[in-house]
């Protein structure tokens, strides 16, 4: 179980899992979700939308922090650090590895980033400002807003003593805290590493900003079939929010405790476009390159894999660079593009489509692409996954990343043999 595989650079393991998604909080109930094709997408509630162009969003329906953390806690938590915490916490639960952290908390490190951080708590401290003056500002304004505060307080709730990161890459960040994950326990300053990201962006400032730049879509009237990567019909994405994490560990480590892998993580590769602030090369030579990376780090070849999960946002600027960078590389992959479920929340959506690859691989099934009605004529044609899909030969899945300032990350995940 320990061997890596040839010509790569080390490999760890996925030993649990923690989510909180539109689609539901526990990753298997995200899962189970995503294989019957349920849309998480529905009218805003957390302010009131009326104002703006778009009216529509992925929230964590039902989301509680204090089912996982004080009263006292949550309230001096933005909502980006409590669904951090949160997933972090699950993941923890799901890998059986409290014992690893009570008794080596030195050797359990944490990566858990964020695209935006406390995007909540900066608007609405900001218009007591305003409105109330400077003397009435909230002593943990700093302590909310800042990206790292997630990452720290799963420390603090942990007592997880080992390096901690929160990378910040916009809506690659959650495939960066896994690459950096894995480069952790490579170099061998951790055993175990939780990697995730989570993200709450949706709030009036951040609903204007997007509305401003025409990237995010308004079919109001069908939230359920607003996001729509691939088809003819988008007419852009649909934020959300929401939080992944999944616990990765040595071979050595998982071997001595007895652990069942899920997956593994192969490898990575990185890349930037170094051509627009929003929009991706056009011909997807970024993220290609990116793919290549990843398959040469993880020791793969192209015909290793047998599906991947598209960023994918339903944007007409960033669905046909992909299909182009996929039909060159990978031209018999499998695709699916699950934010047509999840919307696309931003720098936690690598974490959640990590998740996703890992339970496709430990399952051997693939979750689908709904709302794709009518190819685009920018997309290439594809083997695009429209219904859940059981694939017994499955070995290897990608997971793309892209975020804004032409930034790709792709996550090599591998079934463990």
């Amino acid at each position: 179980m320990t061997d890596a595989p040839p010509n790569g650079r080390g490999h760890a393991f996925v030993t649990g899992l923690g989510a909180v998604t539109p689609l539901g909080t526990g990753a298997e109930n995200f899962w189970d979700a995503a294989l019957h094709g349920k849309s998480g997408i529905g009218e805003i509630t957390l302010f009131d939308p009326s104002p703006f162009p778009s009216h529509i969003a992925g929230e964590c329906w039902g989301f509680d922090p204090t089912d996982f953390m004080k009263k006292k806690d949550a309230r001096r938590m933005d909502r980006f650090a409590q669904l951090g915490v949160a997933a972090g916490l699950q993941a923890v639960e799901d890998a059986g590895i409290s014992e690893t952290i009570q008794n080596t908390p030195e050797r359990v490190a944490i990566v858990l980033g964020t695209g935006i951080g406390g995007l909540s708590t900066w608007e609405r401290e900001y218009q007591v400002l305003h409105e109330k003056g400077p003397g009435r500002v909230s002593p943990f304004l700093i302590t909310m807003m800042v990206p790292n505060m997630a990452a720290g307080q799963l420390a603090i709730a942990l007592g997880a003593t080992g390096p901690t990161q929160c990378p910040v890459l916009a809506c690659a960040t959650g495939g960066e805290a896994v690459a950096e994950g894995l480069e952790l326990i490579r170099r061998g300053d951790a055993d175990v590493v939780i990697a995730g990201a989570a993200e709450a962006p949706i709030t009036p400032l951040s609903m204007a900003g997007f509305c401003a730049i025409r990237a995010i879509s308004t079919r109001n009237d069908e939230p359920k079939r607003a996001s729509r990567p691939f088809d003819a019909g988008r007419d852009g994405f649909v934020m959300s929010e929401g939080a992944g994490a999944l616990i990765l560990e040595s071979p050595e480590h998982a071997e001595r405790r007895g652990a069942e892998p899920i997956a593994r993580v192969a490898g990575y590769g990185r890349s930037t476009d170094a051509y627009h602030v929003t929009a991706p090369d056009i011909e997807g030579r970024g993220v290609e390159r990116a793919m290549r990376l990843a398959l040469e780090d993880g020791g793969l070849s192209a015909e290793d894999i047998g599906h991947v999960n598209a960023h994918a946002t339903s944007t007409p600027t960033g669905d046909g660079p992909e299909t182009k960078a996929v039909a060159r590389l990978l031209p018999h992959a499998a695709v699916s593009g699950t934010k047509s479920m999840t919307g696309h929340s931003f720098g936690a959506v690598g974490a959640m489509e990590g998740i996703m690859c890992a339970l496709a691989l430990n399952r051997k099934v693939l979750p689908p692409t709904i709302n794709l009605e009518e190819l685009a004529e920018d997309c290439e044609t594809l083997d695009y996954v429209q219904a859940a899909r059981e694939v017994s030969g499955l070995k290897a899945a990608l997971s793309n990343s892209m975020g804004f300032g032409g930034h790709n990350i792709v996550v090599a995940f591998a079934g463990v043999e």
